[in-house]
């Protein structure tokens, strides 16, 4: 994963973007999405309405593993993700599942719009997956929400994996890049709310298929670097 990025996000000026206030709208395709892209920015915003939502529950993040199985991670993340938002100051999270399959939102394309749209309709502030994020799941949610959200709303699109394979100078939506407000213990929170994701932030196990998702250059990434949303 390369440096390139923290060190344009650090370097850039202070420009956030047009927040309208009212109600916020977070989607995430996994949980933890949410908390690795902005859980700095979440942590300052616990007196509004926000509403988090999942739309898979994360049980095909360890393929072949000897230790859980995809029942048991659908079991465990969702409470896993009700704790992080926890630690970064929500006291009774507003979390809604959509219990689409993991790894499969592209082939339920319809039935991932009909479920976002409703959710969307109050929203003033709609924060989902940037729509080029490099990992399907998040892309077609990401398309789902430009698609659903309606007109009066602003989106941020969460740039996610994008850190970990593309660079700076090669990418065209750069200039629609804004740098997130957070305070250090904004940032303290997300740390803490990071490793509330113990079955993605640590090794199961010694066999390979039990390695931690969020792997060390992404976790010091997502702890570290500024955050930034697309607009």
């Amino acid at each position: 994963m390369s440096n390139l990025w923290r060190g344009h996000l650090e370097g850039m000026p202070h420009d956030p973007p047009h927040d309208p206030g009212g109600q916020v709208v977070v989607l995430s395709a996994h949980p933890d999405d949410e908390v690795l892209a902005v859980g700095g920015w979440l942590a300052g915003q616990t007196d509004r309405d926000v509403v988090f939502v999942t739309a898979t529950d994360g049980e095909a993040s360890h393929p072949g593993s000897p230790s859980i199985t995809p029942d048991e991670l659908r079991a465990r993340r969702p409470g896993e993700l009700v704790e992080a938002l926890r630690r970064l100051g929500f006291v009774a999270p507003d979390v809604r599942r959509l219990g689409l399959p993991d790894g499969g939102l592209e082939r339920h394309r319809d039935d991932l719009r009909g479920l976002v749209e409703p959710l969307l309709r109050e929203a003033s502030l709609v924060l989902a997956p940037f729509a080029h994020d490099g990992h399907p799941d998040h892309e077609a949610l990401g398309r789902a929400v430009l698609d659903a959200v309606p007109a009066s709303a602003v989106v941020w699109q969460m740039p996610i994996w994008t850190w970990a394979w593309t660079e700076p100078d090669e990418q065209p939506w750069r200039p629609s890049l804004r740098r997130l407000e957070c305070t250090s213990p904004g940032r303290h929170r997300k740390r803490r709310a990071m490793a509330a994701f113990e079955t993605q932030v640590k090794p199961l196990s010694d066999h390979p298929a039990d390695l931690a998702v969020v792997d060390e250059a992404l976790a010091r990434h997502a702890a570290y670097a500024p955050e930034a949303v697309i607009v």
